[in-house]
């Protein structure tokens, strides 16, 4: 097949001879320069942009690609950032695979909401806003908190939460100004995350996990887990989960699904059509043995996922991880390692002490990542509690 790779990074997940055999398709790329090196030499064409940005230098070098080595098969665009963008370069170049419409179902916070809402599911009510009294106006509508989110938005990034109408409100007019925010109700109670595959249309695996923290809460400084369950309240969610991506219409690639436990029901909160962040691609693999990345390459070239247990998660393992936000501003002088010293870690990745937290972002701007494997959802949850409670580093701070 011949395959066109747009891509974003230059650190070790866009290492695609990994996943994808270079001699058996002819792999052309739109790459940002660094990462060029990373590329097998059995490739096809090679354009370079800036950054990923702004999508319509991709285009441009998507037709010069086009042009040198298609017609293409497949388009591929494993971030959350560029699925759009990669939308926008199949039916400009008029490839198969998700096109805006669809892409827009898993990508924009209201047309899901929407689209799940209209199958019968709860979610939390919402409304789009451009300006502060519009976040007002809904905020007097509500008898608690509303959360005010970038609409196309990923990771928490942008995201606010606001107490009541006489809080301080959020400045709409910046970052996310063309793709516009959503603003929902605060629902109440433990938020889950369901991690899968999606093949013909159905899950060929998943798996329900419980937050300790929120990903909000993250960007706020405080610590973020997530705990592994194989029960009947589990079961329920992911069966939600489910409900949600059929009237997502998701129907080939992986997931990272959010649903607030609320006590008058199950709700959806909101879905990524890519393979969750943080540490769970670790843990899938490394505990499940699933790596989720070459399953979606596989399905999005149309072929049958290989590496999925048929009969789906060992219900005798149970994962979990933590991850400490950056300190910025601050430079690490010490840390102490934490594998051996508290039961069911079985890996972590920690910053070398002088690492200065710039707000740069990257894989090393996290205080601490560990990930833990034990024998049952209360033995995981207690491993992570007792790593943030003796987890001991000194930080310097900017003079």
């Amino acid at each position: 097949m011949r395959v066109l790779m747009l891509n974003r990074y230059s650190d070790e997940f866009a290492d695609y001879g990994r996943y994808l055999d270079h001699t058996a398709h002819q792999v052309s790329y739109v790459t940002v320069t660094d990462h060029v090196p990373m590329i097998p030499p059995q490739r096809g064409h090679i354009e370079t942009v800036g950054s990923f940005k702004d999508p319509d230098p991709v285009l441009t070098a998507a037709e010069r690609c086009h042009r040198a080595a298609g017609p293409f098969d497949a388009v591929l665009a494993l971030s959350e950032f560029d699925l759009l963008t990669g939308a926008r370069v199949r039916e400009l170049l008029g490839v198969p695979g998700p096109d805006v419409h669809a892409t827009l179902l898993v990508r924009d916070k209201t047309v899901m909401k929407e689209a799940v809402a209209r199958a019968g599911l709860r979610i939390p009510r919402y409304a789009t806003v451009r300006s502060a009294d519009d976040v007002t106006a809904f905020a007097r509508s509500c008898a608690g908190p509303v959360v005010v989110k970038p609409r196309t938005g990923a990771a928490s990034v942008g995201v606010v939460v606001v107490k009541d109408a006489s809080d301080p409100l959020p400045d709409l007019s910046g970052g996310a100004q063309d793709e516009g925010y959503e603003v929902e109700e605060f629902l109440d109670g433990p938020i889950w995350h369901v991690d899968g595959l999606r093949h013909q249309g159905g899950s060929v695996f998943r798996l329900a996990s419980r937050y300790l923290g929120t990903c909000h809460g993250f960007t706020l400084g405080e610590p973020l887990g997530s705990v592994v369950a194989h029960d009947a309240e589990a079961d329920a969610v992911a069966d939600f989960a489910d409900r949600c991506l059929d009237a997502l219409g998701l129907a080939e690639g992986p997931y990272h699904l959010e649903v607030i436990q609320h006590p008058d029901g199950l709700a959806f909160l909101e879905v990524g059509a890519r393979v969750g962040g943080g540490e769970i691609p670790f843990v899938l693999h490394e505990v499940y043995g699933i790596d989720l990345f070459q399953e979606w390459i596989r399905v999005l070239l149309g072929e049958a996922p290989v590496g999925i247990p048929a009969s789906g998660p060992d219900p005798q393992l149970y994962a979990g991880f933590l991850m400490l936000p950056e300190p910025e501003g601050h430079t690490l002088l010490s840390r102490t390692s934490m594998l051996g010293r508290v039961p069911h870690l079985y890996a972590e990745e920690l910053p070398q002490p002088g690492h200065h937290f710039d707000g740069s972002g990257g894989y090393e701007a996290i205080l601490g990542r560990f990930r833990f494997r034990g024998p049952s959802a209360k033995d995981v949850e207690q491993a992570i509690l007792e790593t943030i409670a003796s987890y001991h580093y000194e930080l310097a701070g900017d003079h």
